[in-house]
């Protein structure tokens, strides 16, 4: 692979590390279980609809969200009416009502790799279509270790098919990690 190659490929990836006030196997499980999931899953203004998840060697995951349409990550995927533009309250927009026309079902799934636990969990992370077909598929990578009772989460996802499509992951994972602390700070 050349040089050149090598950084488009870089370009591609995501990394992101957060400290949460919990223990790893309480962070380990909100990422397995799927009552945690269903609570902190996804980007400002996306609830959670059906979760499940096998977590083993394997095992499978799918969750189905429900998203409102202009949402900047989901424009591209599922164009929207012209003009409309996205409300101001996205931070507490879990629960948002506006432009009830413009809601769109966002599936994704995918296939547990590794699973150590409380410390690693390996799996790819795949949209589908509305035919339910599988598009393009990254390898997600979650590392967690202790820091006196905390944990430092590491997040790495590769390789997206575009730097546009990496932004937008950025976006959504940031969000859904501000969830996560949430959801954390609630499950005492």
């Amino acid at each position: 692979m050349s040089a050149a190659q090598r950084s488009e490929a870089t370009d591609r990836e995501l990394v992101m590390t957060r400290v949460f006030d919990a223990p790893c196997e309480l962070v380990f499980e909100a990422f397995t279980d799927p009552s945690h999931l269903m609570k902190w899953w996804g980007p400002h203004g996306c609830t959670v609809i059906s979760c499940e998840a096998d977590p083993r060697v394997g095992g499978t995951w799918s969750i189905s969200m429900r998203s409102p349409r202009i949402l900047p990550q989901f424009i591209e995927r599922h164009p929207t009416n012209a003009g409309l533009t996205l409300p101001p309250t996205r931070r507490s927009g879990r629960g948002l009502r506006d432009h009830e026309d413009d809601w769109i079902v966002e599936k994704q799934r995918g296939v547990y790799q590794e699973v150590i636990k409380p410390e690693r969990l390996v799996f790819t992370y795949g949209f589908e279509d509305d035919a339910g077909h599988l598009l393009h598929r990254t390898l997600v990578t979650i590392g967690l270790a202790d820091e006196g009772g905390k944990t430092r989460l590491t997040l790495h996802q590769a390789i997206f098919e575009s730097v546009s499509a990496r932004n937008d992951h950025v976006r959504g994972w940031t969000e859904a990690l501000e969830h996560l602390g949430d959801h954390l700070m609630s499950t005492d």
